[in-house]
């Protein structure tokens, strides 16, 4: 599979019944995709078959050899009365693991070190995020897997998490980001899966590709561009492929 991590060759995803079908695409080391879709459009099942948690009902997935990954889980999966401190929460995290760096070293990159001895049922929602990430990283993954990672957070922890995604991917880590908001796609995404049900719409591939295609505007009645907000690039709909601002 050489620099491919995943691969799905003609797989169809779902439970009783498939959310997706006929699906092909390649994941290849260093690439930032974007997962895009309304609730329920089945981007948290795909991530299932690519951790291995849930089988296709179709076609195939290949995952590359010894891959170590990493999984963010949303928010309101995650227990909040887990009686365990932050440390023991990061040390859980990377348990079948020979090796690990330090808990501390971890929770400095999510700017939590000072609170690693706190326990977990104690901290704010937004702290409890920047935990989960830390418990992600702490697994030095190769593929880092956020589902909706800043969904119902402070501004501060959005910030905080967005710069850090922007940091992993420069140092060429993998990154698969599951979202429903526009606003969280930002530049540095490389590739899109994008998908809605509602709309028999499934779009995959290099960022250009998938922006210019005109099933997004059959769809949605606009285009996706990308344009500039106070110095910003910010994507957003724009009709019949005009947008206010200035097009990057």
């Amino acid at each position: 599979m050489s620099d491919r991590l995943f691969q799905l060759e003609d797989a169809a995803i779902g439970y009783r019944r498939p959310l997706v079908e006929s699906l092909s695409l390649d994941i290849s080391r260093g690439e930032f995709w974007g997962i895009f879709g309304p609730n329920g459009a089945g981007k948290t099942t795909f991530i299932k078959v690519l951790l291995g948690a849930l089988k296709p009902l179709a076609g195939k997935v290949r995952r590359a050899p010894g891959l170590r990954l990493g999984y963010v889980p949303q928010l309101n999966s995650v227990r909040d009365s887990l009686p365990l401190t932050v440390h023991q929460v990061i040390e859980l995290g990377a348990l079948d693991l020979k090796s690990a760096p330090a808990p501390t070293e971890t929770l400095e990159r999510v700017n939590l070190a000072h609170m690693e001895k706190e326990r977990f049922s104690d901290l704010s929602g937004g702290q409890r995020q920047r935990v989960m990430i830390a418990r992600a990283l702490h697994r030095r993954p190769d593929v880092l897997i956020l589902d909706e990672p800043t969904n119902g957070v402070d501004i501060p922890t959005r910030h905080t998490v967005t710069g850090l995604m922007k940091q992993l991917h420069d140092e060429g880590v993998t990154l698969l980001l599951i979202t429903h908001l526009l606003a969280e796609i930002g530049p540095e995404v490389s590739h899109f899966f994008w998908l809605d049900g509602r709309r028999d719409l499934c779009l995959a591939g290099p960022r250009e590709n998938v922006l210019e295609s005109p099933k997004l505007e059959e769809a949605y009645g606009a285009g996706l561009r990308i344009v500039s907000l106070d110095g910003k690039p910010v994507l957003t709909w724009a009709d019949n492929g005009l947008g206010n601002g200035e097009v990057q």
